[in-house]
């Protein structure tokens, strides 16, 4: 049987040399989910949105992925044309960009917020009026320009009133102005275009056709129904989560061999222990799990000490960003785990392995 305090015994042997490799843990792990928390994020909001797509069909401009949108580019006129299609009950543009030294805008028509199920909260003020010079802002983006209701923001010369906050939403919202369409196509100069074109059908089973027909029909612009965009979204943040945590791996893989070299060392210095446990009757099952142990309980402080950084970390990143663009999730959090014993298993097997095959007779003749 495997006693804690025999293991944290060991580990206080050396103190130097068990701190160094629970700090590059610690680095790796941090690491791993910082970078992981980026991905976590946009999966996240991407989730959320694609929750207002159900059963509609969303047009954008040929070969834009869902991941950018903005830079879709559609003609105004498409809004009439697809109205007239067979099975379409309503059309709803929406416009996304970014003016540089304002940030993201984002507009659509208060005519087509119950289309997507949207209802505007305030943390003050009032939602902007169709066609005016207002806008909303994101929580985020008040916190991070300073600006609040009743102030003017300038964009390319033109002053806009700022008539409301929005409560978070934990979208990108949040980081953005909001606006209704024709400020927005001034803002972004984009005078008679759409980024992206919604299209509520008057029965849900007809999106797929409406969808087929806009593509056999329609020139240079592409309809996806949200079945297809979920499973792009799902493509896209499955390869950049892939990414993230491979990048971020390394350091945690590199951490491990400190891990397995700290271990050899463990079993190589204590020959003659290890010797006498086996001779007064351990087994080998027991010297095994005795040095795994030690390998798992150094992991596991170094990970709580990267998890606690990472959400400081994390926390310090969205706030100079502006936005909740990351966050750690409580599934990254038990990914990392998995992550993290498997990294410490792997690293002390051998070392493990090598401790239990000691001879006690060999080893205390020579020790």
């Amino acid at each position: 049987m495997v006693m804690p305090d025999v293991v944290l015994g060991q580990l206080k042997r050396h103190k130097v040399r068990t701190g160094l490799t629970i700090l590059g843990i610690a680095i790796g792990i941090l690491l791993v989910t910082t970078l992981s928390s980026f991905s976590e994020g946009i999966s996240v909001t991407v989730n959320t949105q694609l929750t207002l797509l159900s059963g509609k069909v969303t047009v954008t401009s040929e070969g834009i992925g869902f991941a950018g949108f903005q830079a879709s580019e559609l003609d105004e006129e498409l809004i009439g044309e697809f109205e007239q299609l067979d099975g379409v009950d309503r059309v709803g543009p929406l416009i996304a960009g970014n003016v540089p030294g304002v940030g993201d805008v984002f507009a659509i028509n208060i005519a087509d917020l119950d289309m997507f199920d949207l209802r505007p909260e305030m943390t003050e003020g009032r939602f902007f009026e169709d066609g005016e010079d207002e806008v909303v802002i994101g929580i985020a983006y008040a916190d991070r320009t300073g600006l609040k209701v009743a102030d003017e923001i300038e964009i390319r010369g033109k002053r806009y009133e700022i008539v409301g906050e929005m409560v978070e939403t934990g979208t990108e919202e949040d980081r953005g102005v909001l606006t209704s369409i024709g400020p927005a196509q001034e803002m972004l100069k984009k005078e008679g275009k759409v980024t992206i074109i919604i299209i509520k059908p008057s029965d849900v089973s007809d999106v797929e056709d409406i969808a087929r027909e806009i593509n056999e029909n329609y020139e240079d612009v592409q309809a996806v129904t949200d079945k297809d965009a979920a499973a792009s979204a799902a493509e896209f943040t499955g390869q950049l989560s892939f990414l993230t945590f491979a990048v971020g791996s390394i350091a945690a893989i590199i951490a491990g061999l400190g891990i397995a070299n700290v271990m050899f060392m463990s079993v190589r210095e204590r020959r003659k222990e290890i010797g006498t446990m086996k001779a007064l009757g351990a087994s080998t099952r027991e010297v095994l799990s005795q040095v795994l142990m030690e390998a798992v309980v150094i992991t596991l402080i170094g990970e709580a000490i990267g998890l606690l950084l990472s959400f400081g970390i994390v926390a310090g990143l969205n706030e100079f960003m502006g936005g909740g663009t990351a966050k750690i999730t409580l599934s990254l959090v038990i990914n990392v785990t998995i992550f993290a014993l498997s990294l410490a298993i792997i690293s002390g097997l051998l070392p493990a392995r090598e401790a239990s095959r000691l001879q006690p007779a060999v080893v205390l003749r020579y020790e």
